[in-house]
Order: structure tokens, then C-alpha cells, then sequence
């Protein structure tokens, strides 16, 4: 008997040429209890984050620029967390394209959040501050590299004006 996921909201700044198509792949992953929130690359995250619902669990903001990702996207992006109380991460940072975090930090971190700032690292320092810090102090924190969560390949990776 398998794991039961845990309930994800997925903050999703679309700064790419085609969110229906990237929408469509992201429901296409058919996780359960997943919940996808856009928010508005002109306003910011605010209007996100105040829509996740209560039953959430897990959060991943991602500032998606077409950047290739696997199906197992939001397994790799949650797992890092769910690992158990000696090896879970407080969150998990994607080369600043996203950061996955326990809905309570969030929720201790009171964001406030500029519009005109869309920076994943400026979400993280808040809620670095409040995270669970183990006996050493020390907040623990997982990154990953755009390799490890998108596929290799020889085409143009990202959106190019």
C-alpha cells in the first residue's frame, strides 16, 4: 500500500508563449489533491497565496519560463520535504525557477508581497526565518539544479524574446 500525496497548491506565474498548452500538461500529471493557482505576472504573488486552501499541505511557487519538466515534476518538488523529521527539508529551492514549502511556514512567514518584485529568493528569506531550524540552528534546505528536474536535451531551454 502506497504513500497517500500530500495536498499541493501550485502557485504558477506563466511567463512563457502557450499556458493553455502548459496548463493541459500540468493537469496531465494527474496528481491528487493538487490545486493550480496562477498568479498574475502583474500583480505578483499576493492574489495566489491567498487563494490556497486550507487543506493544503505543501506549496510550490514556480516562475515557469517553458523550461522542459518531467511528469514527476511535483513528486520532486514535494519529496524533498516528506523525506521524514531527520531528513526532510523546511523547503526546496528549483534553480530559481521555483521553492516548495509546508503550508504552515507559509502561513507563519506573513508575506507581503510587492508587485513589481517577482523574485523566488525574496519569497524564500521570510520564510527561512521562521522554518523549523534543527538542534544545530541550522534551517534544512534543499536545491536542486535545472538538470535534475527538467530533461537534458540539445534544445533551446527557456523563453527567448
Amino acid at each position: 500500500m502506497g504513500k497517500k500525496s500530500p495536498a499541493v497548491a501550485l502557485l504558477w506565474m506563466y511567463r512563457g508563449k502557450n499556458a493553455n498548452a502548459r496548463r493541459e500538461q500540468i493537469q496531465g500529471w494527474n496528481h491528487p489533491g493538487l490545486e493550480i493557482l496562477e498568479a498574475d505576472p502583474k500583480r505578483g504573488w499576493c492574489t495566489a497565496i491567498q487563494a490556497i486552501p486550507k487543506e493544503t499541505e505543501i506549496c510550490i511557487f514556480w516562475m515557469d519560463d517553458d523550461k522542459p519538466v518531467d511528469g514527476d515534476f511535483l513528486r520532486q518538488m514535494t519529496q524533498p520535504l516528506i523525506m521524514g523529521e531527520d531528513f526532510g527539508a523546511a523547503m526546496h529551492f528549483w534553480s530559481g525557477n521555483a521553492v516548495s514549502v509546508m503550508k504552515y511556514v507559509l502561513d507563519a512567514s506573513h508575506i507581503k508581497d510587492d508587485p513589481a518584485e517577482h523574485s523566488l529568493l525574496k519569497l524564500l528569506v521570510p520564510m527561512l526565518e521562521v522554518a523549523d531550524k534543527g538542534q544545530n540552528g541550522r534551517v534544512h534546505l534543499a536545491l536542486s539544479s535545472t538538470e535534475r528536474l527538467a530533461p537534458m536535451s540539445m534544445e533551446t531551454v527557456g523563453y527567448l524574446c
